[in-house]
């Protein structure tokens, strides 16, 4: 009599990494013509949203919440193994913690813990059709949308929030080195 292996869904893949504290290579369809792949350990998640701390040059950095909805695979092979062996022998594995209550109902949801948490965002549109990258602190939660009060490369806030509707989104990061550092530094432009 053989066994045979029923292929375990993308939230089992989740869960699995989640529980093991696995290094997990996440490809997402953000459109219909483009994937994009975020790498690191999953944190947190629900049925809708996955929430993965970054890991980059064997280092842990901040946190994407991802919509479970364009997760397409959770690969970890023979690379991402040793990757995960180099991360334990340099002891960034013990970095690997969500450290803020980040409720994943819904996009509402997470915002307000993120705003409530005090922490600036980069929101990103990856879509060909949109392609934004909004960086700023959290202004309001809508229903359907969010405000963020973007600040430009050369660090100057808008006065107005920029409005960012929850079914454009592909990616959140927040609790970022880049984000935070960035953060202390925001200008405001002078009235003529």
């Amino acid at each position: 009599m053989y066994i045979v292996k029923q292929k375990m869904t993308i939230l089992e893949h989740i869960a699995s990494h989640y529980t093991n504290k696995k290094f997990a290579r996440i490809t997402r369809k953000v459109s219909e013509d483009l994937s994009e792949i975020s790498r690191g350990y999953i944190v947190g998640y629900s049925k809708d949203f996955v929430i993965l701390q970054e890991t980059e040059d064997f280092r842990a950095y901040g946190y994407n919440v991802l919509p479970l909805s364009q997760v397409i695979d959770v690969r970890c092979n023979n690379h991402d193994k040793y990757y995960d062996k180099i991360m334990l022998w340099e002891k960034e594995v013990d970095k690997i913690m969500l450290k803020h209550n980040i409720n994943l109902k819904d996009w509402l949801s997470v915002f307000t813990s993120i705003k409530v948490a005090g922490l600036n965002v980069i929101v990103e549109c990856e879509a060909p059709s949109i392609n934004t990258f909004t960086i700023g602190p959290i202004k309001k939660v809508l229903k359907n949308a969010v405000q963020i009060l973007y600040f430009d490369p050369s660090g100057f806030s808008d006065s107005k929030p920029t409005i960012i509707k929850y079914s454009d989104i592909t990616k959140v990061m927040f609790d970022d080195r880049y984000i935070n550092i960035f953060s202390k530094y925001i200008r405001h432009r002078k009235n003529k």
